[in-house]
């Protein structure tokens, strides 16, 4: 149990810091080659100025076309991580060696370019991060058992992401709370854990957690949980596609109270 939860916590914070690491490398290799055909600081400013108000597609760049204008174009050229975490797993069951490789594709098939080897990456999306593989079916047990190892292992991350400092200040009082319940053997003592986690998947703030912002979560996570997915769909009683606070607590076994709570303190 503690090596697959220093896996999980591994992937989560890794796979996030490298993701990073890896678009700011794409954003300074962009700038650079940019850079090299323009004479001063002033043309620089302005090419920055342009591109910021030029709304590009995920899978695209912006750059300055022939006549010096800028436009949206496929991404150059994508670095090659040499990590399969940061591999992607479509849903057509193919492996890319990164996002930016599947979005680059995308962006050649859509513009017709000769360089589209695989039509079907127009309408595919991404599963999962890892190298494609066969994931095994979630069984009624493991459904049934996978509410109790998700409130532990996010009790654990929440511990491991505290002691690493890479927590938003405003969860000190919940880590701290969590933390002196845990050792005082509290039975729920990873409720705070369960709170910050929806917290952290609700980016807009309406006390619900869509589609697009549970993609993420279980993009990282399938590889090693191949239940997160079937857990996420039970958990979404009335089925239109998100999971409400309420829900939330329900799947996880929140009190009423907790429920509550996080309701007010998400919305933040």
């Amino acid at each position: 149990m503690a090596s697959k939860l220093f896996v999980l916590l591994f992937t989560i914070i890794s796979c996030h810091q490298l993701r990073t690491i890896r678009a700011e490398s794409v954003v300074k290799i962009n700038a650079e080659n940019e850079a090299t055909s323009i004479d001063d600081k002033k043309a620089i400013n302005d090419f920055q100025d342009r591109c910021s108000s030029r709304k590009c597609r995920e899978d695209e760049t912006c750059v300055l076309n022939q006549d010096g204008d800028v436009e949206c174009a496929c991404i150059a050229e994508c670095e090659d991580p040499k990590d399969e975490r940061l591999m992607i797993c479509t849903a057509a069951n193919h492996t890319y060696t990164s996002d930016c490789e599947f979005y680059q594709m995308q962006c050649w098939c859509r513009k017709n370019d000769q360089r589209c080897t695989r039509k079907e990456a127009l309408t595919d999306t991404i599963d999962y991060f890892g190298q494609c593989q066969n994931l095994g079916v979630c069984t009624e047990f493991e459904l049934e058992v996978f509410p109790k190892r998700m409130t532990t292992w996010l009790g654990e991350i929440l511990d491991a992401l505290f002691v690493r400092k890479g927590l938003d200040s405003k969860y000190e009082t919940l880590v701290n709370e969590a933390r002196k319940m845990k050792l005082s053997n509290t039975e729920k003592w990873w409720r705070n854990a369960v709170l910050w986690e929806f917290c952290e998947l609700d980016r807009t703030h309406d006390n619900s957690v869509n589609k697009e912002e549970l993609s993420r979560f279980v993009r990282s996570l399938k590889v090693l949980e191949h239940c997160i997915q079937p857990f996420l769909n039970h958990c979404d009683t009335n089925n239109d596609n998100k999971i409400s606070a309420d829900e939330w607590g329900s799947c996880l076994g929140l009190d009423k109270d907790d429920v509550d709570f996080l309701k007010t303190f998400c919305s933040h």
